[in-house]
């Protein structure tokens, strides 16, 4: 797998290889694969007061500078979020999973 992300994009490229095992021919594939994934939204600075620097240990002096990463795989969502400090410019990367609930509710 191939992640890149950058200020507007986030791209992901999943490389697949197959070999057959009676003649030896090797077959490779890229694509998306079977995962989701896009840009999310940017937390509230109020959300962020909390938010302690790792390296000089301000408290509300982080900041995100990037639009956070969203990818879906099976039922797992992963959120990679872009922190950087406003004193002294250490950039800290923050990664999230959650479980996904993918059930229809029977009406009737």
């Amino acid at each position: 797998m191939k992640e890149t992300s950058d200020r507007g994009d986030y791209t992901l490229t999943v490389t697949r290889h197959w070999k057959c095992r009676y003649c030896g021919n090797i077959d490779t594939r890229e694509g998306p694969g079977d995962i989701f994934i896009n840009k999310g939204e940017m937390k509230p600075i109020i959300h962020l007061k909390s938010i302690e620097c790792k390296k000089c240990g301000g408290i509300g002096t982080v900041k995100e500078f990037k639009i956070p990463d969203i990818k879906e795989i099976g039922n797992k969502r992963v959120i990679r979020r872009y922190y950087k400090c406003t004193i002294c410019g250490h950039e800290n990367i923050s990664e999230s999973e959650e479980a996904i609930n993918r059930s229809v509710p029977a009406f009737r």
